[in-house]
Parts: structure tokens; sequence; C-alpha cells
């Protein structure tokens, strides 16, 4: 059938189960998605939208073709590259095969934010049972197996599926450890340096300069870096755990994966305005200029996230900050995913302060803040050695570091 319909759950602020909210229809012959709110749902006191722009409370909402036919908060909880091979491979087949909605209801418990997808309204609470910590060695075992094709048993695939339902395209897997989750972040089969290493650098790095961060260990399992990153929508309680509701930038503002042209730092901090505080719209100006300094050029609007709870919308911790790693003599001339200013994408400082009013800045105020940062992450070399990074790491991440040398 090119139609079907699922029932979308969510956990409520200080609850640990979850209830229906509404129907989701799709078709996939077409590519589009409808969503219908529950009359009771909306009779709760305590109710939340499932996706806060797409989606408010009360009127009919309109129906998706974006993303595939998915609502922008119902991507942001759908497994990415990773959790997608992961399913594929313990149902043994190319992920080509499954559909969007397939992957939407086979993702399980640990998947981002506070929303869950079932077949019927009555399909019983899905088990949060996602692999112990001490498991570790034998899941960077399995993740390599399946990077390279090799067969994985179904008892580690069903470890790794309990654990790999958040988005990104490497491989990784959520943990119970110290009564928290933990996202363990692996190396991949293509590393040239220690990426988990170096993420974790570039991570405390961007807490030194102001940006709020997940709390992050970096672990030795079997000879290898792995990264833990504390899952910041989720909290134990003495009944379960409590989850808060998670959504992307290109949520917020609405935009498909194809929209690569609008995606854009100051039209984020406009809508920002409308829904948070002047601190989040200044930390994300910060935020902007730390990609330009470390030359992350990953920074697409997925890769910046925002928390949903009674109290309203905030800037998430920041993720996924890692360096691009470029060669020698290829010059300074970069662009990163997202329009910076009045010279679109271009990776320099002199852009980032073209549009400063944006971000609740004045020119000087913004000139400061970039004056700051240059001066913290100047640091770096001693900052990512006393994280762990050899001479010959950082020797090689010195080309990413060269927009320093033209700070203003």
């Amino acid at each position: 059938m090119a139609e079907k319909n699922i029932t979308v759950f969510i956990y409520l602020p200080g609850e640990t189960v979850a209830v229906p909210a509404g129907i989701f229809t799709h078709d996939s012959r077409a590519g589009v998605g409808s969503f219908v709110y529950g009359r009771k749902y909306q009779e709760r006191a305590n109710a939340l939208p499932v996706d806060p722009v797409a989606l408010p409370l009360g009127p009919e909402p309109l129906p998706v073709t974006a993303n595939h036919g998915l609502y922008g908060a119902f991507r942001d909880a759908a497994p990415d590259y990773w959790g997608r091979l992961v399913i594929a491979a313990e149902r043994k087949v190319p992920p080509e095969a499954l559909g969007e909605m397939d992957f939407l209801v086979c993702a399980n418990a640990t998947r981002a934010g506070n929303l869950d997808f079932r077949e019927t309204p009555d399909s019983p609470e899905p088990a949060l049972e996602p692999p112990h910590f001490n498991h570790l060695a034998e899941l960077l075992d399995a993740a390599s197996k399946i990077e390279t094709g090799k067969e994985v048993s179904q008892h580690l695939l069903r470890l790794l599926r309990q654990g790999s339902s958040v988005g990104g395209a490497r491989p990784k897997c959520t943990v119970e450890w110290e009564d928290a989750l933990w996202i363990a972040k692996f190396p991949a089969k293509d590393d040239t340096l220690n990426i988990p290493r170096v993420e974790y650098a570039a991570m405390t790095l961007a807490a030194k300069c102001g940006i709020r961060v997940p709390t992050m260990r970096l672990q030795s399992v079997g000879g290898k870096a792995v990264l833990l990153v504390r899952r910041f929508e989720r909290e134990k309680t003495g009944n379960g755990w409590l989850r808060t509701g998670f959504f992307s930038s290109l949520s917020l503002m609405q935009w498909d994966e194809m929209d690569r042209l609008a995606w854009d730092y100051g039209a984020i901090a406009d809508t920002m305005r409308r829904h948070t505080t002047v601190r989040d719209i200044q930390e994300w100006f910060r935020r902007m200029v730390f990609n330009i300094l470390v030359r992350n050029t990953d920074d697409h609007p997925r890769n910046h996230g925002f928390l949903l709870d009674a109290s309203g919308i905030r800037l998430s911790p920041a993720y996924d900050i890692v360096p691009s790693i470029t060669r020698p003599g290829v010059g300074v001339d970069f662009s990163l995913a997202m329009s910076i200013g009045e010279q679109g994408r271009t990776a320099t400082l002199e852009n980032a302060l073209t549009r400063s009013a944006r971000f609740g800045l004045s020119k000087n105020e913004a000139k400061e803040e970039v004056e700051k940062l240059v001066g913290i992450v100047g640091t770096w070399r001693e900052h990512f050695a006393s994280a762990g990074c050899p001479d010959s790491e950082i020797r090689a991440l010195e080309p990413s570091f060269l927009c320093l040398d033209m700070a203003v």
C-alpha cells in the first residue's frame, strides 16, 4: 500500500510513559504526509505540539511534501544514515529496500527527542534497552564490520539497533552508563585522524568560548578512542526516563534538505527572535564565528538544534563540531554550509560582522565578541595537546586553523 497510517506518541513533561497525540498519514508514492491531532490529546492541560513550528496545537495542519513527506520534527526523530544501515543489516536487506515509514516505525526508544511512532494507538510502550557501556568493545567491532559489509551476528545487530536511532552518518551507538544515556561515537574506516579525539578537543574548546556543550568523556576501548556524549534530552528518574522535545534548525525554518540556497545563519536568528531569548541569539552568533575559526564546514542546519518543553523553545547544547581536514598550501578561502553575511557563505570574520544587528549585537559588541573568540581559539594547539592529540595530529590540523592568521 502506498498510503499508511501510524500513531504519533509524545512523552509529556514529567511523564515517563508516552500518550497518543494524533495520526500521521503518509503516501509514499506521492511523497506527501498529513497529521491530525486527537481530540482527547488537545484537551490535555499539559499538551505540547509534536512539532512547534509545522504542527501547532489547534488549527488543522497543512500536508507536508518536504523531506519525503515528513514533518521536520518527525524527520529529526527518524534514524539517519548510520541508523538506517544498522536497521537494514538486521533485516538483511539493502537500505534502499526500506521506505521512510519503515525506518520511522522501526526506530526505537533511544530516538532523539520526545516523540515515538507506532503502528496503532494500542501498540505497547517500546522497551528502552540500550546496551551498557561494558558492551562497547563488541559494538565497536560490529560497527567496523557493518562499514565494511561483513556479516554481524543478530545479537550484536539488536544491540546496535537499540542505540542507533540518533542522526548522523558516522558509526555510533547510544549506551547506558552512570545512570545516563550517552552517544558513543566510534572511529570510521576512512578516518585519517583520530576523529573522536579531535571532536572532543574541538567541543571542549567551544566550551571555553562560552558555547554550551553536553557533558563528554573520551574513553579508550580496545586501543581505539571512543567519544561519549551525554544525551541532553534525556534524564533518568526513579520511574524511568524523562524526555525533552528536540528539533533541528532545519525544522525550525521548515526547510527541506534541498533548500541549500536558503540556509542562512541570519535567517535562523530572525526566526529565533520570535521563539527564544536574546542570550540564545547572541550565542548563535558565537557558534557561527567559532565554526569559521575551526573550519567546521559540516555546519548544516540539521547539525544545530532546539529543545522544547513546557517553558518554551530554547537553543540546545552544541554538537558535531569537528574541524574539516584540509591540505597544506590550498589557501585559507573556504565556505560554511550556511550563509554568514553579506558575502554569503564565505567563511571570513569580516563577513561574520556584516549583519551583527540580526544577532542582537551592535557592531562594536560583535567585534569585541569576535576578538575574544580569536584570543581563545588562538590557544588551540595547547588545548588540543592537553586533550591528548599528538604533535603529528596537531600539525595535520594546522591548515584548518589558518583563518586565525587573518583575524580582524
